[in-house]
């Protein structure tokens, strides 16, 4: 239960911070208006990827679940940073 609670809230708040950044480099928006979406669907988002998690058998499936996400958002995400 332990290492399922750690993929939840470990992976699921770097999946979380990894999408928002997604959204952030993809609309077309002010950085205000860009904020206040990230503000806003941040949280739900991260519960969502812990529910998630917590409905995994193992740990091992939990990890791969956020990992699924995960890696096509980093590769998003250093594609527009660099």
């Amino acid at each position: 239960m332990w290492t399922k609670s750690l993929a939840a809230v470990i992976g699921g708040c770097i999946l979380s911070i990894s999408l928002m950044l997604n959204i952030r480099f993809l609309l077309p928006l002010e950085i205000e208006s860009q904020l206040f979406i990230g503000l806003v669907l941040a949280f739900p988002l991260w519960v969502a990827v812990m529910v998630a998690c917590y409905a995994s058998r193992h740990a091992k499936q939990a990890w791969t679940r956020c990992l699924i996400l995960l890696v096509p958002s980093a590769l998003i995400n250093t594609f527009f940073l660099l």
